[in-house]
């Protein structure tokens, strides 16, 4: 898939989950990219969701935005045990797929998911921003040099609250839910 360099990737939102507003608020500064379309499973939703977080254009269904020819790639904050099904079939439908975390329930899962993407030719990249920060990259330098030495055991913690955990999906099994695959990611950088 080419595209013009000179202008901001096009980004449709798969989903309205809390998640997708944070990514709306951020990327709105940037020149790169552009958020341009919402999706929800209804088009009452989509279009509300849309208004509220100032993106121009919904569509009520996600088969739609991965329709559009508009989008050049989706933000998909769907639930975890809906990663793998909807980054298939947006890289089907040509479309570049940055997924939350974790990007799948399993191995399999991942690897039909790259697999999609390899024989589509588009980009499937896990919403991980850690490897792309400057302080990352100075770290694994000083690692890679020697400079603090031989790196023998690494303790880390994370943790954060949730404010309404009733109903939170990411409490919920049968979604792909849990500690582990929500934070426990974040250890391992």
């Amino acid at each position: 898939m080419s595209r013009n360099n000179n202008k901001p990737l096009r980004i449709g939102v798969l989903g309205a989950a809390n998640i997708a507003k944070q990514f709306i608020r951020d990327t709105r500064p940037s020149g790169q990219v552009q958020v341009v379309c919402v999706a929800s499973r209804t088009a009452d939703k989509a279009a509300a969701f849309a208004a509220e977080h100032g993106v121009a254009r919904s569509h009520g269904s996600y088969e739609a935005l991965l329709a559009d020819p508009e989008v050049d790639a989706i933000y998909l904050p769907l639930p975890n045990s809906l990663h793998a099904e909807w980054a298939v079939k947006a890289a089907q439908a040509r479309k570049h797929v940055l997924c939350e975390k974790p990007l799948a329930l399993n191995r399999a899962e991942a690897e039909r998911m790259f697999t999609a993407a390899r024989d589509a030719g588009v980009v499937l990249l896990e919403s991980y921003p850690f490897w792309f920060q400057p302080q990352t990259g100075r770290m694994v330098e000083l690692l890679m040099s020697g400079a603090i030495g031989t790196v023998r055991s690494v303790q880390a913690c994370f943790g954060f609250t949730l404010s309404n955990p009733n109903g939170n999906i990411r409490l919920n099994p049968e979604l792909g839910g849990g500690a582990l695959l929500d934070a426990g990611s974040y250890h391992s950088a």
